[in-house]
This record gives structure tokens, sequence and C-alpha cells, in this order.
């Protein structure tokens, strides 16, 4: 590492501006702490949206989870971003190559042909008890196993349901606790932001700024030691801090610039991924389709959200590729295809669609609460490396929550942490 004066020591550094760095630089900077945010690239990591002829395309359907962890803070320093409710109570299902359509309402499923009457009756059933669900005694079942002893139709809309929560297709491994936790967070609501999730990376930025912090963004970390201080290598040089948050980084990543290892990361689920299609219409759309028989998703964002001109529309297209898939399997034109075909079902035709973005593999999240690690409660800690003053946070880190409501929670973990670290270590020194 290089020397560095004491001229450049910062108080806390955080290492990635994504929504946990963001989450993890404000809260230091609530605290009074002199930090600096580093990213290599422009703040929001996946939270940047990109603005095309008046269309907000997020990097990938993105929802705010009205009861996770993002949307209270957001709300507590009055950051709280607009935007709309997706329509749920009726679905289009996607079974055996047909859309069935679906009520959520106690009347329409105990109608709906899609299921037997016993399983009209379990689904309901289920449905009744999730909010009240005590989960903890599923944690280290996996979600197959879960699933194993119900009726292969309420099997195929409870992995529907949970696939959609999660955004994830690994029930062999998937941990049932923290499955049903997100199904159980998703049932109190989401919410699509007006004009993308730039107005949340833009509000916690700002914010971040007024209170004296600093950004410095096109700089990669290349190291990060600790010693009585936490040492930074830069590509624009070096600098000292009293603490650091690993931000948002993937646990490769964390792993090659710490020099360490993350314990029991072997027992972790892998990244979780999934291709996107969004198409920019000129009309609107209405209608969700959820696969029940193929991981598919399809739900109109816009004009739900502001994210599309007066009369035009946004609709949002997934695939969740099975955990395992190798990166090789599903080539561009199929699974572009078969998003496409599955639009086309919906009622879009051609000529509605005025320009589309298509992305092939996106990753979702950084890893998955596995049964075998203990679920939530299993994924590392944010001190987790074992280095003083070096935290981690993301959507792989702490007990709670998960997608990018696990990145804000450890964000402010960490940051607290840090923060307490810095006040203990000047304690000692005086």
């Amino acid at each position: 590492m290089n020397q560095t004066s004491d001229s450049n020591r910062q108080d806390i550094v955080v290492v990635g501006a994504g929504i946990a760095g963001l989450v993890a630089a404000v809260t230091a900077a609530e605290a009074g702490s002199r930090v600096v945010l580093i990213d290599a690239h422009e703040p929001g990591g996946r939270a940047r949206t990109t603005t095309r002829e008046g269309f907000a395309y997020n990097t990938g359907p993105h929802a705010l989870y009205l009861a996770g962890h993002l949307q209270p803070f957001l709300a507590a320093r009055a950051m709280d971003p607009l935007g709309g409710m997706p329509p749920t109570g009726s679905l289009n299902l996607l079974r055996d190559g047909r859309l069935w359509q679906l009520s959520l309402g106690a009347m329409g499923i105990s109608r709906t042909k899609l299921l037997s009457p016993r399983s009209r009756a379990r689904i309901l059933g289920l449905l009744a008890r999730m909010p009240h669900m005590k989960t903890e005694r599923f944690v280290g079942t996996t979600w197959q196993e879960w699933l194993g002893n119900e009726p292969d139709d309420v099997a195929g809309i409870l992995r529907m349901f949970v696939r959609t929560a999660t955004y994830g297709n690994a029930e062999a491994r998937f941990d049932a606790g923290a499955a049903l936790d997100q199904l159980k967070l998703a049932l109190r609501g989401v919410r699509y932001v007006d004009h993308g999730w730039q107005t949340i990376v833009d509000s916690l930025l700002a914010r971040f700024v007024s209170l004296g912090g600093t950004v410095r963004s096109g700089c990669t970390v290349l190291a990060i030691g600790a010693d009585s201080d936490v040492a930074v290598e830069t590509s624009d040089g070096g600098m000292v801090a009293g603490a650091a948050v690993i931000a948002g980084l993937s646990p490769d990543a964390v792993e090659r610039i710490t020099g360490t290892t993350i314990a029991g990361r072997g027992e972790q689920g892998s990244p979780l991924h999934a291709a996107s299609l969004d198409l920019a219409l000129s009309r609107a759309h209405s209608g969700i389709v959820f696969g029940i028989d193929e991981p598919l998703y399809l739900s109109p964002h816009a004009p739900v959200a502001k994210l599309a001109p007066d009369g035009h529309g946004l609709v949002s297209l997934l695939r969740y590729a099975p955990d395992g898939e190798p990166p090789e399997t599903g080539d561009v034109q199929s699974v572009r295809g078969r998003l496409r075909a599955l639009a086309t079902m919906a009622g879009i035709v051609d000529a509605d669609i005025l320009h589309e973005r298509y992305q092939h593999r996106l990753v979702v999240a950084n890893s998955f609460p596995a049964a075998r690690a203990g679920g939530l409660r299993g994924r590392p800690a944010v001190d987790a490396l074992g280095i003083a003053g070096v935290f981690v946070a993301g959507d792989w880190v702490g007990p709670e929550f998960q997608l990018a409501d696990a990145a804000s929670a450890s964000g402010e973990s960490a940051a607290r942490r840090a923060i307490a670290h810095v006040a203990n270590t000047a304690h000692v020194g005086v």
C-alpha cells in the first residue's frame, strides 16, 4: 500500500455507490462522519435508470417493497418516491401454452377452473394464514421440500408467487423460511416508482452531498487492508480512514480487493440471473402475466408509474434463469423470442412497439438465501471479513430481507458498525 498523508484521511470510506453504498454513506454522514463514497462508475449500480424518448428503463423490472427496509428508510427522510401499485386483483397465468385468468379475491379463487375444488380451498387457506405464518420453523428446509406435499396445481401457483417475490428460480436450494418471508412482504404491497429508480439514487446522493459527503466516481478500488487505520488503494492513489464499508460488490470482488475469504461462503446460494425485455409502447397496455410451468413474467410498469409519455405504455418481461444454468444455455435469439411471443400472447402486436431493450443475463442478486446455510440468518454478517474496521454490505449480507431491501438494511447496519469502530478507536487513542 502507498503511504498517505493525514490530510487525505477520512473517517469512513464507502466503496460502491449502489443502494447499499448510498444508504451506508447517508447513514454515516448523518452521524457527522467525514465520508467519501467511491465507485468505478456513476452512482446507482443496478438502480440506475436509462431514459430514451421519454421512456424510463430501469435495469430490469424493479419494485419497491412497501414493508421492506428501503422504503421506510427513505420515508423517514422525506424522500419516499411517488409511484403506483400494480393492479394484482386479476392475473393472467400461463400454463400448458394458454392463458388462464385468475382473480385473487376469494370469489375468483373459489370459481377458477385452473385449480381443483380441493386445491381452491388450500390456496384460500394459505393466503388467509400467510400474514401470520411463523416461518422460522421452515428455516433449513428447501423450498422444493416445503412444496413436496402440495398437489401439483397448488405447488405451481406457490412457485409462481415466490418466484415473482424473490426474483429467484432455485427451489432445490432456496430456503423455505426466506421464500415465505419474502412472499409475506410482497403481499403487503409493492410500488413501481415514477421516473424510475434513478429518483431514489438521486435523492440519496443529494442528501449525502448536502451533509458534506464527497463522491469520487470513475475511481477503482484496488486493495483494502487494515492496521491501526484502514488503507484504501485506488486507481487515483491511496487514502486512509478510520473504517471502510464495502457495499454492493459481489463476494468475489470483496475477496479480491481484501485478500480474504468470506467464512462459510461455500454454503451460500449462487447469483440469481434473469433475461429482461422492456417494450416501449405507443399505447397503454393492461394485464399482468405470470408463468406457472415456465419461469416467465410480464407486467405493465407504465402508466402504473410515470415511466412513459402520456398515453403510452412500458411493459417489462422477465425470464428467471434456473439456478445453476450455464451462461451459454438459452441463446439470446431463443430467449428473446420467447419473451416477445409472451407479449404477443398478452395482446401486444409489433405495431404497438416503438422500441425495446433486451438484457440477456442480468444479475438479479449476488446470492440467494440457501437452506443448507441456514437461510437469511446464515448469510455473512457485516463483519464477516474479520478485518478490524472493514465491513461489508449488499444483497447477500445480513440476517434481514432480500434484494434491494437486504442491500439497504445491511448498508445501514455496516455504517453504524463503522461509526462505532471509529468512535471506539478514537477513544482508545485519547
